[in-house]
């Protein structure tokens, strides 16, 4: 199936969000006056535009409106709080701000867009030709970078992804991935929008998984994305193997799929599921195990189109067959770099080959097996903890006197986050009062599951 040539020439049926069918020509229109709206607002010549990227027609609409009107993406988790919302406002001095209002259907411009001065001192190092998007990761030293996503990249992994899961314009989309995160983003919104078919918007509740698994059926889905965690709730349901009867594949990534879910899944839902592998850096998937063939448990597939991949041992020789190595990925997939970051896009990207971080090793037949990470980071259901970003963030209390974040293994969400904390006052008020300043000041999403005091 060919692509358009620019990530704004659409091609839809339709899309559902909140049981409300949008065709193309309402959108499109909701794009442009939004496009609009904001060269006609905007007074600082700063590239960027931030987003709080929440699972909503909206998002989609203001994704769509700030390419159109000529500015880069800065994707930002709504769950994002002070102290590392004002940390990516320091980093890309946007011109504009998107608080979305998730309760409401339309937008009030006055309300949800928050137009900005351009900082004087404000420096741009990288190149930004063709960069439309831009994510927050790899935070190993305790400082997140933004990875800049270019066009070619996204289309690129739109192409691939069509190809390796055969979608079409009779195909349903069912998306259960957070927007904020690149996977969600792709598989959510430019799949949905580039594939000719009709896509499901939703906002998922993992305590209302029986309402999702009805969804599934009444819209007929498909194709579902979703985390391995998603997949074992779904398996919990007598009856989600009816309700999943239409589905033709159920693309799992984010995290490790383990053969204990896997195996759930299909003897309670008589389905298999799909497992991929990526990065932020990548654009994301890289690897997919394809329709149309056997997947194989505990693999993450082969390499999709324009990408090519290498197990190389630390002194960057490629790895024989089966034996474990760094995966690195080379092709159109890969992104462009880090913005403001040359030191680090440099020990990223090596002769052209992105250096993942993970472990794997590679059959004979091409599969890759994820096996592990080789960089200083947690990954609980698909969200990316980096511990000394977590310590660094906490130290800023003034109540704490030393922290130290580790990890512990999770049947469902491949890892969870530990913490160990010496506070200056060591009784329960104190610890109280700094585990309510880090649901305050710290997204809630990366905050440890353990809490130790000493």
């Amino acid at each position: 199936m060919s692509i358009s040539g620019t990530l704004l020439q659409l091609n839809f049926r339709h899309i559902y969000y909140k049981d409300i069918r949008y065709d193309k020509e309402t959108l499109q229109a909701a794009i442009d006056h939004l496009a609009k709206y904001l060269q006609t607002h905007i007074h600082s010549s700063s590239p960027f535009i931030l987003l709080f990227a929440y699972n909503h027609i909206k998002t989609l609409i203001a994704y769509y409106a700030i390419l159109k009107a000529g500015k880069i993406v800065v994707i930002v988790n709504p769950e994002c709080k002070p102290i590392e919302l004002t940390e990516i406002i320091e980093d890309t001095d946007p011109a504009a701000i998107l608080f979305l209002n998730n309760s409401t259907l339309k937008f009030n411009y006055d309300e949800e867009i928050l137009f900005r001065k351009q900082n004087a001192a404000f420096i741009i190092h990288s190149n930004l030709t063709d960069v439309c998007t831009i994510m927050y990761t790899n935070a190993e030293d305790g400082y997140s970078k933004g990875a800049m996503l270019t066009e070619k990249n996204l289309l690129t992994e739109i192409k691939a992804i069509i190809e390796n899961n055969k979608l079409d314009q009779n195909s349903v989309t069912f998306s259960l991935l957070p927007f904020s995160h690149l996977f969600g983003l792709v598989l959510g919104i430019l799949i949905t929008t580039h594939v000719g078919g009709i896509g499901i918007i939703t906002e998922l509740n993992v305590l209302k998984i029986s309402v999702t698994i009805e969804n599934i059926r009444q819209y007929n889905a498909t194709h579902i994305y979703s985390v391995p965690s998603i997949y074992y709730l779904i398996s919990k349901y007598d009856h989600a193997g009816e309700n999943l009867k239409n589905v033709k594949m159920s693309i799992s990534g984010g995290t490790k799929l383990s053969p204990f879910i896997f195996d759930r899944f299909y003897k309670n839902v008589r389905h298999k599921i799909y497992e991929g592998y990526g990065l932020t850096e990548s654009s994301p998937a890289c690897t997919f195990n394809k329709l149309g063939e056997e997947p194989k448990v505990e693999s993450v597939g082969k390499p999709i189109a324009n990408s090519e991949i290498k197990i190389l041992d630390d002194k960057n020789n490629e790895c024989e067959p089966n034996k474990v190595g760094e995966i690195c990925i080379k092709g159109d997939l890969v992104f462009k770099g880090y913005f403001n970051h040359e030191e680090a896009t440099k020990k990223t990207i090596i002769d052209g080959w992105l250096h993942s971080g993970d472990y794997g090793a590679k059959d004979t037949e091409g599969y890759i097996y994820f096996s592990g990470l080789k960089k200083n980071m947690i990954n609980v259901a698909g969200n990316n903890v980096y511990p000394k970003k977590l310590e660094r963030m906490m130290k800023t209390n003034k109540s704490v006197v030393d922290v130290k974040i580790y990890s512990e293994n999770s049947l469902l969400q491949g890892q969870i986050v530990g913490s160990i904390i010496k506070l200056n006052d060591s009784s329960t008020k104190a610890q109280m009062e700094f585990k309510k300043w880090c649901s305050e000041n710290i997204t809630n999403s990366i905050l440890p599951k353990i809490w130790l005091f000493e």
